[in-house]
């Protein structure tokens, strides 16, 4: 199967076709983008779904889009957003090197590599706070700045996505 015919099913089938409203829908991939584009490889779909339960957001519609970020594109991502997060809050005067963001975002992987059953005790929290606070605000505004460029239009997209589905269905 192409990869064309691969992403149009997973459009139709697993966001456009989803049962619930049009607006829940689109609220899971808004969040779904918003939390894609964070730095937290390895918990963002227990943080989308603790996130979309709290919003009533659609608890399916986003998880797709957590596939953004994933080991092959992390890299240039995370160096993405923590350059626009650098320009957001210094204007691009403190911009940090290539290196630095690679060791950080390096620890950061060695940290999300733990088990399941870590995820239950204190040291592998105290571990996952400390990566978060070395990546510093930089990363963290411009993967909020990107998530928020992104899931919004997104959101309307899927709106009207939605609707011009049903309609087509005849729902």
């Amino acid at each position: 199967m192409s990869l064309w015919r691969r992403l149009r099913n997973v459009i139709v089938l697993r966001i456009l076709g989803v049962a619930d409203t049009p607006h829940r829908i689109a609220w899971g991939v808004l969040w779904g983008f918003l939390v894609a584009m964070t730095p937290t490889i390895g918990l963002q779909i227990v943080l989308y779904l603790m996130i979309a339960t709290v919003l009533r957001a659609n608890k399916v519609s986003g998880i797709p889009i957590l596939f953004i970020s994933n080991p092959f594109t992390a890299a240039p991502l995370y160096y993405f957003c923590f350059w626009l997060g650098g320009e957001v809050l210094h204007g691009g005067a403190a911009e940090a090197s290539r290196e630095e963001l690679m060791a950080r975002i390096s620890e950061s992987a060695s940290c999300m590599q733990h088990g399941l059953s870590d995820l239950f005790t204190l040291n592998f929290w105290h571990q996952v706070l400390d990566v978060f606070l070395a990546l510093g605000a930089d990363l963290w505004m411009g993967s909020l700045v990107l998530g928020l460029a992104t899931g919004v239009p997104a959101y309307f997209l899927t709106l009207w996505g939605v609707r011009a589905y049903r309609r087509a269905r005849g729902h």
